[in-house]
Parts: structure tokens; C-alpha cells; sequence
């Protein structure tokens, strides 16, 4: 008997679990990987609530030769590592190599990293949530049916005409914005989103 469609939360990478590298660089190798603090408990929590976790994240310096292939294999090697060890599981972590002119599917805010996870891993996109720190995140859970918390709190004086239905500081508390089914009195909780036409942040790059 086949089992029902699982839930998850995807997450970016770089912004949400780890620091960013410099305006306009990579993290190239393993050593460079900094985690930020909460991120390893709040993955935690999401798995004791029943969902799963992934990571999809726009890898652009691969394209670039600016990131080598086997070093960012390690690094989501080692990430996997870490988290679990900690009691933290992140199923998978999909990644897409290409360049901005090569108008892939998978590339955020394109939804297709989302959608291969949902098929390989029978998951119910309308049970599924993004998280990130680029609007180009929320819009790839957008396009794939999920609903988005965008970690960018620091801009929350300017929210005022867009689709970000939540916004938090950090993974950290994002966390218990779904396990809380999204209670209108955290003061984290937004109907009116970030009044930008673009994400200038590091996945953009």
C-alpha cells in the first residue's frame, strides 16, 4: 500500500543555513562554510513535526568556473554531515549549475528544483513551504504551489505591495511561524510584502 504525499520545507542555502560569501563572491570550499546559529535546531524541529527538508540553491559559479564542481559536492556532503550528527536531516540538496543566459527550468525563481524533489520524493507542494532570503526564492515557491516565509526582516519598514505573505529574521524563527500555522499576532507575520521589483541578494549573482 503506497504511503501519502509527504510534506517539506525547502530552504535556500547561502542566507539561511550559512553565511553569505563577500558582496559578489562564492563560498568555493567546505572551509569556508559558516552555519548560522539556530539554523541546526530549527532544521531539527521541522523533521520532529514531520517534515521533510531540503536545500535548493541557484549555484551559478559552476557555470562560471568560479566554483569547482567536486568542491560544492563536498561542501553539501559535509553539510548533510553536520546537521545530522546534530540530530538535524536534510534529505537532499539540489542545486543548479547554470548561467543566468541559459534560461534553465531550475534556476529560482523557476520552480523546477522544487518540482524534481516533489517526484522523487512523493511530496504534496500544497503541503510544502519555501524559505529564503530572496524574493526570487519566494517566487520559486510560489510557482511551485508552496507558500514562502522570506528572511529579510530588516526591510519590514518597507512592506507595502507584494505577495510575501510572511517575513522573519532568521530560519531560526521561521520555524515557529509554520508550526504555529501562521498565528496573525506574531509580530513576524505580514499579509503585505516587500515593495521591490527585485531581489538584489547574493543568489542573484
Amino acid at each position: 500500500m503506497n504511503s501519502l504525499p509527504s510534506r517539506a520545507v525547502f530552504l535556500d542555502r547561502d542566507g539561511v543555513i550559512n553565511h553569505k560569501a563577500p558582496e559578489g563572491d562564492y563560498i568555493r570550499t567546505w572551509g569556508e562554510v559558516q552555519f548560522i546559529p539556530g539554523a541546526v535546531a530549527a532544521v531539527a524541529s521541522l523533521n520532529r513535526a514531520g517534515y521533510e527538508v531540503f536545500v535548493v540553491t541557484n549555484q551559478r559559479g559552476i557555470a562560471t568556473q568560479k566554483v569547482r564542481l567536486q568542491d560544492l559536492l563536498e561542501i553539501h556532503l559535509r553539510i548533510q554531515q553536520e546537521f545530522a550528527q546534530a540530530g538535524a536531516v536534510i534529505s537532499q540538496i539540489y542545486y543548479c549549475p547554470h548561467d543566468l543566459s541559459e534560461r534553465c527550468s531550475c534556476r529560482k525563481p523557476q520552480p523546477g528544483m522544487l518540482r524534481r524533489a516533489a517526484r522523487e520524493h512523493r511530496l504534496d507542494l500544497r503541503a510544502c513551504w519555501m524559505i529564503g532570503d530572496s524574493l526570487s526564492d519566494v517566487k520559486a515557491g510560489e510557482n511551485a504551489g508552496c507558500r514562502s516565509v522570506l528572511l529579510a526582516s530588516y526591510l519590514a519598514g518597507r512592506l507595502r505591495n507584494s505577495q510575501v505573505p510572511l517575513v522573519a529574521e532568521s530560519l531560526e524563527s521561521a520555524v515557529p511561524l509554520i508550526l504555529n500555522l501562521c498565528e496573525p499576532t506574531n509580530r513576524f507575520a505580514r499579509t503585505q510584502p516587500l515593495e521591490l521589483s527585485r531581489s538584489y541578494l547574493r543568489e542573484d549573482f
